[in-house]
């Protein structure tokens, strides 16, 4: 693997809903995340950032120990860590997603865990749901399939990396 780096203009796609949203306040996301897993059958769930990792029972939690911008007082146990910079996916981060994944361990993130978002649906089999925040909202609930899998690859192939130059 190598080190992707955000575009710019790629931003404005990120934000958009991938998967399925789940909105209208705690109580309320936490009801439709236990039907939605229960009806789909989803084998092993990720939730990626602190809200998520907080609010939804998960067997993987990646989380960087901030909410919106703000230190987290207590957080989730973590048996491996990371770097990764605002704005890249690291190298380094994709064999350690994948470990946690296989053993279903937790990951502390030492910068920003928002774009692992895109190597956790990618490193990941079917029946698995990757959960993110989405600020103001609630959740959203990718379900991995390989559709998905080819629109983050296509995604992915839209970053800069160290091979094609990086920054």
């Amino acid at each position: 693997m190598e080190t992707y780096f955000l575009p710019r203009e790629l931003r404005p796609e990120l934000r958009k809903v991938w998967g399925i949203p789940l909105f209208n306040g705690g109580e309320e996301v936490l009801k439709k995340f236990q039907q939605f897993i229960k009806k789909r059958g989803l084998k092993k769930i990720i939730t990626v950032g602190d809200y998520c990792s907080f609010a939804l029972p998960s067997d993987i939690k990646i989380f960087d120990g901030k909410i919106k911008r703000l230190k987290v007082k207590k957080l989730p146990k973590f048996s491996l860590s990371c770097q990764n910079p605002a704005g890249t996916i690291q190298k380094e981060v994709w064999p350690v997603i994948k470990r946690a994944i296989k053993n279903k361990e937790n990951i502390f993130v030492d910068g920003e865990e928002d774009l692992l978002v895109i190597p956790s649906v990618l490193l990941s089999e079917k029946n698995t749901a990757v959960i993110y925040g989405f600020p103001e909202k609630g959740v959203c609930l990718i379900e991995v399939s390989p559709k998905i899998k080819r629109v983050f690859k296509k995604l992915l192939n839209k970053f800069k990396s160290s091979s094609k130059g990086g920054q």
